[in-house]
């Protein structure tokens, strides 16, 4: 707890006739970070084993089966006999299988398609009663297909064009649809006949090879569509009954070439000479013992290992150490930045204060009871238990809030120990004196980080120096006020003091940031603000309902949908902003005071993700 595990810096080497062995001994510790060689003069990079090709083609192809029967991952039970040999035969033969599976459900879907594109086409002829035959190309007929606005004042100025046409139509409310013949030679005059009746031309791609009329082809290919979709349902079925059969096999051969992949790619994060094989990293300082033992047994005693503990200035990965209550925590450190080696770990001081700010912002037993039901039914569909245990353990302590805040979705249910809703600047005053509390704590926090890192005097100056200014802020304004008995002048040398540290530790820049320290103290006033918009919106649902109620009769249930919907809706705001907000009072005004980060967790070689 504060610290991380400590580290040893390793460096194994040996000839390259039992490299394998030894990346298979440390691929079953799961203990070393490995560091990426970069090649160089001295030595390569080195090559994957030769087992790597055909297993990388396996994982592929396993991967592919998995996507294309839609498995989800999860755990399997079923565990590869004979490794590769057992997995490549079966995954073909499933391929196969699939691909068949595949292509007629591919067939079908393309025909059915295409049919319901002729369908189209074929419902505006259906009222044509006229072979279908007839839509095609003739060197002394030209005919015309589309909407016009009046037929029939269409079929009289062709008339009196010609007697040597055929007009067909099918009525409708605003526009007509036309089959026009008539003979080739006018077609530029009954084009501009068209033309002048708002001809919108309407094109047959897809009935060009059929015969008989519209009506028998729609009955046709409704019967096809039909035996269509009865592949389409069989095939899902088949694809089903491969996904449901083969699942455990997919799942367990994906998780199996991955880690035998893994293992036959290492030597590329190796340095490698003709010969010789170095693979350097870091270990737990726990496990080096036992690492060394297991290497040289599985070495022959033929491999070299050096070691040596963390240096102060060392890109040491990171593996945190906290008690099981505060590692579902670990989680904002993840989204933030791991600290470095030398620093303190604020996990710890995460899991103390991010349910406490957000408890005081949505405090209140009813929501704090419904937003716990909420996180533990998404903890048991989705699989992030770390984030929703702190969300859980978060709308725990908001019930807790509400209990002192007196509050059941909006109602003060009994005799508050103080009332956001009437004593606001009472509450005010408790948040920025936490707020006060949670800054320097950090600043404590961020003295003995730099103690460790820089010494005493650079802790005195760049820490020490803003709780020396509040100190002297506190005593001007204490004495201003008459509250205490003490000069200014007291006040006015503490103030003078700080200024003279910080202008050492920092330059301009120290005595620019002078203010800083207040802001982030008064920002501390949002778990007052937040929380207090939570509980008007809440009474005013309240009130707003309780005015149907009064009413009766069907305005009851009015009231009741009212509350129902008003109280989601303010919930859902009140989780979003009191997770957003106390989130911003760590990262911003706590985490400023002491936390530098940048340093990458701890992955071991052969440890699942």
């Amino acid at each position: 707890m504060l610290k991380p595990y400590d580290m040893s810096s390793i460096i194994i080497t040996g000839p390259k006739a039992i490299q394998e062995a030894i990346i298979r001994e440390l691929h079953e510790l799961k203990v070393l970070h490995i560091v990426e060689h970069s090649k160089n003069e001295l030595a390569d990079i080195g090559k994957p084993l030769g087992s790597a090709a055909n297993l990388s083609e396996a994982l592929v192809k396993v991967r592919a089966l998995i996507a294309a029967l839609g498995i989800k991952k999860e755990e399997a039970e079923f565990e590869p006999k004979k490794g590769l040999p057992d997995i490549m035969p079966a995954a073909k033969k499933l391929g196969e299988n699939l691909n068949t599976a595949l292509d007629e459900l591919k067939k079908c879907q393309e025909l059915i398609s295409k049919n319901e594109a002729t369908k189209q086409e074929l419902k505006i002829l259906k009222d044509i009663n006229i072979p279908l035959e007839y839509f095609t190309a003739y060197r002394s007929l030209a005919y015309f297909t589309g909407y016009v606005k009046d037929a029939s004042a269409l079929n009289e100025e062709i008339s009196k064009l010609t007697k040597n046409f055929m007009l067909l139509n099918s009525g409708a409310k605003k526009r007509s649809f036309i089959v026009l013949f008539a003979e080739a030679k006018i077609r530029d005059k009954v084009q501009g006949l068209l033309q002048k009746n708002s001809f919108s031309h309407v094109n047959f791609s897809n009935i060009s090879n059929l015969n008989g009329t519209a009506s028998a082809n729609l009955q046709r290919i409704e019967d096809e569509n039909a035996r269509h979709s009865r592949k389409i349902v069989d095939s899902n079925k088949k694809i089903e009954a491969l996904k449901n059969e083969h699942k455990e096999f997919l799942l367990a051969s994906e998780m199996f070439l991955s880690r035998q992949l893994e293992k036959a790619e290492a030597p590329l994060k190796f340095a490698s000479t003709q010969s010789s094989f170095l693979v350097k990293g870091w270990v737990p300082a726990e496990d080096l013992n036992k690492t060394i033992e297991r290497l040289n047994k599985a070495g022959k005693n033929k491999v070299f290992v050096h070691f040596e503990p963390a240096k102060a200035h060392d890109n040491v990965p990171i593996k945190l150490k906290n008690p099981r209550f505060a590692k579902p925590f670990e989680f904002f450190m993840d989204l933030y930045s791991m600290p470095t080696y030398r620093e303190i770990d604020p996990t710890f001081f995460v899991f103390l204060t991010f349910p406490i700010f957000f408890g005081i912002m949505l405090g209140d037993v009813g929501y704090g009871i419904a937003s716990f039901a909420i996180f533990w039914l998404l903890k048991r569909k989705i699989k992030a238990d770390k984030f929703f245990n702190v969300l859980m353990l978060a709308s725990f302590v908001s019930m807790l809030f509400g209990l002192l805040f007196g509050e059941f979705f909006g109602y003060e249910f009994t005799h508050p120990i103080i009332s956001r809703e009437h004593e606001m600047f009472r509450l005010l005053y408790v948040v920025l004196a936490i707020g006060a509390v949670h800054v320097n704590i950090g600043l404590v926090i961020g003295f003995i980080n730099t103690l460790k890192m820089h010494g005493f005097m650079a802790a005195v100056y760049e820490k020490a120096s803003w709780i020396v200014l509040e100190i002297g802020v506190a005593i001007l304004a204490l004495s201003y006020f008459k509250k205490i008995s003490v000069s200014p002048l007291a006040g006015a040398a503490f103030l003078a003091a700080s200024i003279l540290m910080l202008l050492k530790a920092e330059g301009i820049k120290g005595l620019m940031e002078l203010p800083t320290i207040f802001t982030n103290i008064l920002s501390y006033a949002r778990l007052m603000a937040i929380g207090l918009s939570s509980v008007v919106l809440a009474v005013i649902i309240n009130d707003s309902a309780k005015e149907f109620f009064h009413q009766g009769g069907v305005y009851i249930l009015i009231g009741v949908l009212i509350l129902v919907v008003g109280h989601i809706i303010n919930l859902m705001l009140g989780l979003l902003g009191s997770f957003l907000h106390s989130l911003r009072l760590h990262y911003v005004e706590f985490f400023s005071k002491f936390f530098h980060g940048g340093a990458k967790r701890y992955q071991p070689f052969g440890a699942k993700e």
